[in-house]
């Protein structure tokens, strides 16, 4: 039996950040939508360089993703192995991408992310986290501009008050089918500094 969709908190507003991502010029709607949460705006590099990544973890995943890229095509679903990925597990993320883009399902959710996030959402939807938090909608937004540019994302974003880093360095990697769609994507997402939360973790969306 197929599962229903469940549709992000506001589908304008997440294909408006997105198109801002994807365009990369300037990023006024993202930076006032980070306004109007009392947050910072966010820092965007499509097609990073390993100098351009601020941690060992995130260049070597990134390296192993341009290592499978043969001929110029995107790599395939099956590059993604617990021991090839060994320098960068802990921070590992991989999502399926469900509802032409409108929502993913974390398939695997890294005990570090974890730790710090301070709940693991294995096989939770980043639906759940949009319907909680602002950076849910970010996070969709820019799975969705990765999925319309086909390249390499990173981002450094603010976190909300209740989780214990200030922000989280994202590297977000698409992989594709036999057909070559992207079905799924790796994503590499360290911590930044530690801090006391000031708020409780949000309860779990039904």
């Amino acid at each position: 039996m197929t599962e229903p969709p469940k549709p992000p908190a506001d589908r304008a507003l997440i294909a408006a950040l997105a198109d801002d991502i994807a365009e990369a010029r300037g990023l006024r709607r993202l930076a006032a939508y980070f306004a109007e949460n009392g947050a910072p705006p966010p820092r965007v590099v499509w097609n990073p360089a390993e100098a351009d990544l601020p941690a060992g973890p995130l260049q070597f995943l990134v390296r192993f993703w341009r290592e499978h890229c043969a001929g110029g095509a995107l790599p395939p679903l099956g590059i993604v192995d617990p021991l090839a990925l060994k320098p960068a597990l802990g921070y590992l993320m991989l999502l399926d991408v469900l509802d032409e883009g409108w929502d993913y399902r974390y398939r695997i959710y890294g005990s570090e992310i974890a730790g710090r996030f301070g709940r693991d959402l294995t096989g939770r939807r980043t639906s759940d986290i949009a319907k909680t938090a602002y950076t849910g909608i970010f996070y969709i937004a820019g799975y969705r501009a990765v999925l319309a540019r086909r390249e390499p994302l990173f981002t450094v974003s603010s976190s909300p008050s209740y989780v214990a880093a200030v922000d989280w360095w994202r590297l977000v990697l698409p992989l594709v089918d036999r057909e070559g769609a992207i079905t799924r994507i790796l994503v590499g997402n360290m911590p930044g500094d530690w801090r006391t939360p000031t708020a409780p973790l949000p309860p779990r969306s039904v």
